[in-house]
């Protein structure tokens, strides 16, 4: 039924002239689910995806297995490992959510004047600030799907060190935390711009593949059309 630890759940169920599939997947913390029927001729009509947004990863697995008992009931089962490897559903490639982008420059903002009063204004709660600041969009980009590894790590890093200078600011050595503080600010600032401009290019640049393919087939179109 399931693999990489529950990550997908792929059941099948013959109904004599169709068969219907049904996949369930994680990605971030968004749960997918989606349905496709075969006809006897070959033609697929998928339907729907549903999308489950959990806020945090607790909980997804065990809604998964509910959901693949609610549809093995209904007559599914697991997929043979044959069958597996014909995929009649094709997952869906991670991509970032672009709504994140307007929020991301925002975030980024925030940082960067952050970090600079840090770096001007010796101030213990603009310590917890930050600190309260990295929490946030730690927690807003740790399961946005899409999100590359690098980021990821790069944000569990920033994390980890935000929490060691609130430990440091606990131990009243504000003045020692505080310019790494800035420093961390001031370059998640940079990471989170560099974040959206990457993909803002990777967009430009798909559309500039699909545009062009466009035109190639065009051109050939004509081509046909002279050689008649």
């Amino acid at each position: 039924m399931t693999n990489q630890q529950t990550k997908v759940i792929e059941l099948k169920r013959n109904n004599g002239q169709t068969t219907d599939y049904w996949v369930s997947y994680r990605m971030g913390r968004t749960l997918y689910q989606v349905s496709v029927q075969e006809q006897a001729d070959g033609q697929t009509d998928e339907g729907e995806v549903i999308k489950e947004r959990f806020p945090f990863y607790f909980g997804m697995k065990k809604r998964m297995l509910e959901l693949a008992e609610e549809k093995e009931a209904l007559g599914f089962r697991p997929l043979t490992e044959a069958e597996k490897a014909a995929p009649v559903i094709e997952e869906e490639e991670p991509q970032l959510d672009p709504a994140f982008f307007k929020p991301a420059i925002r975030y980024a903002w925030l940082m960067l004047g952050l970090g600079i009063l840090l770096f001007l204004l010796p101030s213990p709660i603009l310590n917890g600030l930050a600190f309260g600041l990295g929490l946030y969009i730690w927690y807003e980009t740790f399961g946005q799907p899409g999100m590359p590894r690098s980021y990821q790590r790069y944000f569990h890093g920033m994390l980890a060190g935000l929490t060691i200078l609130q430990v440091l600011s606990a131990l009243e050595f504000e003045r020692v935390a505080q310019p790494y503080y800035a420093t961390i600010c001031v370059i998640s600032a940079i990471v989170l711009v560099l974040l959206v401009v990457q993909h803002r290019l990777k967009e430009t640049d798909q559309i500039g593949q699909e545009e062009s393919i466009r035109v190639r087939k065009m051109k050939d179109i004509d081509l046909d059309h002279l050689d008649d």
